[in-house]
């Protein structure tokens, strides 16, 4: 995520295997229309991207994502849906060479190969604009740490995909989140506790601090209209048998705190926070008032370790791990899980 941090440069669990658009080893589904939302899993040795239907509840394999020679089989591709609806697949490669782009032709029910000259890193759309958050520099590893001196966002034209603007923002971004109804990107540099929380306007490159974590072992973030989510664990997080969430609203930022398990995925609206907080071998997903900061509504997914990604369908709130997708209905108050066709490594 996964546990899913909103970092790209994590390690996938299988090697990825050289590929073409198609396979014969790999059974390929149909349903591009009833999928709602799709991540990359590996399928006998192949990329693979999966759709996920949460009315049907199933997972389908639907395209071989090529694979060249220089591409990087160790860094987790990345999956992301813009704000006009189109999903976009880049897949690392070695060195400082480019990641390779793809746009899902969901119509022709391919991969549409683009061009690129960037190494996009972590990519995080706007409504108009998408950000490329790239390693840090300032550090001898040459990647995110703690005292890295600055992080660069490269910002993105959504429809032409042309360079608008380079900016560097200070220190070392762990997590980066945004939503699609504002051209605003959240980021958080440092951890745990120490993690600071600021706001990037993607159209004017300015950035703005705000807000604290409050004691928070923040783990993930969520940025509805260019406000930060921050959700976490208390710095002593005491366990026990019913997971306890509350909400603070702070200068301009929201804090989430989980008492009893961990926070695996965040995600916020004007109105409401919905948080997946694991505690071992289940996890719950609660919504909170973002307001009053009141409890919701509740449901417990069985046999549910973790929940690398969280999105939003009209047919419930899907949540997906390692091997598994899991379709919660917070109205009736149900989960449904079914497998995945390989292992996940899209985050």
């Amino acid at each position: 995520m996964r546990l899913k941090t909103s970092y790209a440069a994590l390690a996938v669990s299988a090697a990825l295997l050289a590929s073409c658009s198609g396979s014969d080893d790999v059974e390929l589904g149909t349903d591009w229309k009833g999928s709602q939302t799709f991540v990359t899993a590996s399928v006998s040795g192949h990329t693979v991207v999966v759709g996920i239907n949460p009315e049907a509840h199933h997972a389908q394999a639907l395209a071989v994502v090529p694979q060249k020679d220089g591409d990087d089989d160790v860094l987790a591709p990345q999956l992301v849906q813009l704000a006009d609806g189109t999903w976009w697949l880049s897949t690392p490669r070695k060195g400082q060479r480019p990641d390779r782009l793809f746009a899902l032709n969901t119509a022709r029910h391919a991969l549409d190969e683009k061009d690129d000259a960037e190494r996009l890193r972590e990519l995080v759309p706007g409504e108009s604009l998408v950000a490329a958050v790239h390693e840090s520099s300032g550090s001898d590893q040459g990647a995110a740490t703690a005292d890295s001196d600055t992080t660069s966002v490269l910002v993105r034209d959504a429809k032409t995909w042309k360079k608008v603007r380079d900016v560097q923002v200070p220190g070392s971004v762990t997590l980066a989140a945004s939503d699609p109804s504002s051209d605003t990107v959240c980021l958080a540099t440092g951890q745990g506790s120490g993690t600071k929380a600021s706001v990037l306007d993607l159209t004017t490159g300015r950035t703005r601090q705000v807000g604290e974590t409050g004691g928070v072992q923040v783990q993930q973030l969520a940025c509805p209209a260019g406000t930060p989510v921050l959700a976490g664990t208390p710095t002593r997080n005491s366990q026990g048998t019913t997971v306890k969430v509350t909400l603070k609203n702070t200068d301009e930022a929201t804090v989430v705190s989980a008492v009893g398990g961990r926070v695996d995925a965040v995600q916020a609206s004007k109105n409401t926070v919905v948080v997946a907080v694991n505690t071992g071998e289940d996890s719950d997903l609660i919504e909170l008032d973002r307001r009053s900061g009141r409890e919701l509504r509740r449901v417990t997914a069985k046999g549910v370790d973790s929940s690398s990604l969280l999105r939003h369908t009209r047919d419930g709130w899907v949540m997906v791990s390692d091997n598994t997708a899991t379709v919660v209905d917070l109205d009736t108050g149900t989960s449904q899980t079914f497998n995945l066709p390989g292992t996940l490594t899209s985050f």
